[in-house]
């Protein structure tokens, strides 16, 4: 199958997008494909992709997430919003964050370090919603550190593509954009 990616400005990222963030292998492989997207029909990809250019890809200087992945930092840049990929790990010091904000960061994925990796399903001992909202805070507070000129998202399984913007002086997380989730619907 051939993709065209005529006027796409970002076709490696899209040939990307496509081959692995909505691949769809079928019943018996699963799909990667997260939630948001499992509506969208093959003839909207390109439309999708072309809102992700235009407001994302051609607006941020960088893209991070803030995620939990064991013997970490907790912050990975990631290819594009909403990717399911982790991407490349990153340190806060890459970045000029400040002692106490890299050191809350550090804190939490310690403190996620600490789970029994084979409690089955989760570790009933380990607090999973303070866990969840430290993380978003965290996030927040990069945002605040970074600015305007980097998208920011926290990721909590399964919840991609939900950024952090800066509004009347502090952080918020938005819904997957409606452009999208009317789409797929």
């Amino acid at each position: 199958m051939t993709i065209d990616t005529y006027g796409m400005k970002f076709a490696k990222l899209y040939r990307r997008w496509i081959g692995h963030d909505l691949a769809d292998h079928g019943p018996d492989l699963g799909s990667f494909r997260p939630g948001f997207y499992e509506g969208l029909r093959r003839e909207d990809e390109p439309v999708v992709w072309g809102f992700i250019e235009e407001n994302y890809l051609l607006r941020y200087r960088d893209f991070l997430r803030i995620e939990f992945e064991w013997s970490a930092d907790g912050l990975w840049r990631i290819p594009f919003p909403g990717s399911v990929g982790i991407g490349e790990y990153r340190s806060p010091a890459d970045y000029g964050m400040p002692g106490p904000l890299a050191a809350r960061l550090h804190a939490w994925q310690a403190n996620l370090d600490t789970r029994d990796p084979t409690a089955e399903p989760e570790d009933e001992d380990f607090d999973y919603e303070a866990s969840d909202a430290e993380g978003l805070e965290i996030a927040k507070q990069v945002k605040l550190f970074l600015g305007d000129d980097y998208y920011v998202d926290y990721y909590v399984e399964f919840r991609p593509f939900r950024e952090i913007v800066l509004r009347e002086g502090g952080a918020v997380e938005l819904e997957v954009p409606a452009f999208i989730t009317d789409l797929a619907r």
